[in-house]
This record gives C-alpha cells, sequence and structure tokens, in this order.
C-alpha cells in the first residue's frame, strides 16, 4: 500500500503517484489530513520531496516512510 510513496523524486508524474497513494492511506485512516495536504501540496512538483515539508511541519511520517 505505501510502495507507491516511495516512488523515485524528479520522474515525470512521480509527485501525483505519491499523492495517490496518499489519498489511499488517508481514505484507510492511516494519515491525517495534514500529512494529505504535505502530499497535495508535492504532488504537482516530481522532485519535491514530501518527507522534508512533513519534518519541517512536525508531521508524523506515513508507515515505511524514512525507513528506506
Amino acid at each position: 500500500m505505501t510502495s507507491a510513496l516511495h516512488t523515485p523524486l524528479g520522474l515525470p508524474g512521480s509527485g501525483r503517484q505519491r499523492y495517490a497513494a496518499a489519498m489511499t492511506l488517508y481514505q484507510a485512516g492511516v494519515i491525517s489530513e495534514a500529512v494529505l495536504e504535505v502530499y497535495r501540496i508535492c504532488s504537482p512538483l516530481d522532485a519535491q520531496d514530501p518527507v522534508s515539508l512533513l519534518v519541517e511541519r512536525r508531521l508524523p511520517l506515513p508507515p515505511g516512510v524514512g525507513e528506506r
């Protein structure tokens, strides 16, 4: 379920793939609306790492993220 959150940065469409994965986690109740919002903000920016924004905002990392 979280594997798409690990889509490499910079690949065309990767930001939207990560957002779609985050939406799935949100709908399953695994992540908060605030975490989903970070992925939404980063979705058009394929090279933007949402983890840095999550850390900056002091939000929890989704399961499996940050364990690369």
